[in-house]
């Protein structure tokens, strides 16, 4: 009977280092000043929300609220988000990216050679990045608008990040702010 204890750290140590597999999707159109961002979780919508600048301010807006944030580069909290970015990058163990445009200036040919100027943009990123994350698969879906101007930007992010790295990240940028505000 006494063994059976033995299930609940080995449950909580289970949970902590099982990898938590996260997808951010991300569109932008910056012609009309806005964008969507949305977190999922093991494949459940955990949140989205439709953001737009106004002024010096970011209007976040989904079906239940609409919240206006004041942009402060120098918040404690936005302090704390940096280091704590700044800490998770390294852990985050990066799956699959995805980029997806439709670009064009109403004119065929600069059309043509902006989209080729992005296409070759992001295969410089992308070669940087598989440098660093060799696992990683990344792809880009492009569409060039010949006859109209459109500007549409989205892309897909799919990684994996355990628990217990979220928290240690967490903890200790706690305690870098916290030294760095005496």
């Amino acid at each position: 009977m006494t063994s059976l204890y033995y299930l609940i750290p080995a449950f909580v140590i289970l949970i902590l280092v099982f990898p938590i597999f996260t997808e951010i999707r991300v569109s932008v159109n910056p012609s009309y000043n806005r964008g969507v961002v949305a977190l999922f979780v093991f494949g459940k919508k955990i949140f989205y929300y439709i953001v737009s600048l106004k002024g010096d301010a970011v209007e976040l807006q989904n079906e239940k609220q609409t919240k206006m944030q004041k942009l402060e580069f120098s918040s404690p909290q936005f302090l704390f988000m940096e280091e704590f970015m700044r800490q998770i990058k390294d852990k985050v163990r990066l799956k699959k990216m995805y980029v997806f445009y439709n670009i064009g200036s109403g004119d065929a040919f600069s059309g043509a050679l902006v989209c080729g100027f992005i296409n070759q943009i992001l295969t410089y990123l992308f070669l940087y990045l598989k440098s660093k994350k060799p696992t990683a698969s990344f792809c880009v879906y492009d569409t060039v608008s010949y006859n109209k101007a459109v500007c549409e930007i989205a892309g897909r992010i799919s990684a994996s990040i355990t628990l217990f790295d979220v928290l240690y990240s967490f903890v200790y940028s706690f305690i870098v702010q916290k030294r760095q505000r005496k």
